[in-house]
């Protein structure tokens, strides 16, 4: 009997465990974002010169891109110049660069954290 009411809580914490997982992950994209954002402010209105810094190298990262679209989907090349390359610049670029780094950078303080909260 005790082994049966540990199969149907085990059963019924599933799905509990999936919402609470879900919620996790779109709270902590929702944090992302709003840091991300406030960097890329703090970024272009405090710092103006290392923003224009990190534009310049965020064009590289887009030309780059670019380049490998051409190189491995040279079929692909006109439709992405019309759609995706066309809608991107170096700010769009520096931004999404951006929020790929604060995004790492805060996963990597939350794992430090519950690392050593475990220790």
């Amino acid at each position: 009997m005790a082994q049966q009411n540990s199969l149907s809580g085990s059963i019924g914490a599933g799905p509990l465990a999936l919402v609470l997982a879900l919620a996790g992950s779109v709270a902590m994209l929702v944090i992302e974002l709003i840091a991300a954002l406030l960097t890329y402010f703090y970024l272009a209105i405090y710092e103006r010169d290392w923003f224009g810094w990190l534009i310049g190298h965020s064009r590289e990262v887009l030309n780059f891109c670019i380049g490998q679209i051409e190189h491995w989907f040279p079929t692909f090349t006109n439709a992405a110049n019309a759609t995706l390359i066309g809608e991107l610049a170096p700010k769009s670029m520096l931004l999404l660069l951006i929020g790929l780094v604060v995004g790492a950078a805060i996963r990597l303080v939350l794992w430090l954290a519950q690392r050593l909260a475990g220790a």
